[in-house]
């Protein structure tokens, strides 16, 4: 074992907690801008992104739609579009 992996376990056993946190920074990297208000936005979710003034994916994920229907329609629209 290298000196580095016994640092790094000896870091662990003395430690009281972890944090661990995560990003998106791969998502992004790939096109997934979960953030993003841009052009891409509009193609994903067209027509919706007007009507519910979506600020960007994570939004419009997370958006309390009024209608069952057009939150179904974005997340197939999410969906198909970055499954393909």
């Amino acid at each position: 074992m290298t000196n580095t992996v016994k640092t790094a376990q000896q870091w662990l056993s003395d430690a009281d907690a972890l944090l661990v946190t995560a990003s998106n920074g791969f998502s992004i990297s790939e096109g997934l801008n979960l953030f993003a208000k841009d052009s891409k936005l509009s193609t994903v979710l067209g027509d919706l992104v007007e009507k519910y003034n979506l600020p960007n994916l994570l939004g419009a994920l997370n958006y309390n739609y009024p209608n069952e229907l057009d939150k179904w329609r974005v997340y197939a629209r999410i969906a198909e579009y970055y499954n393909l």
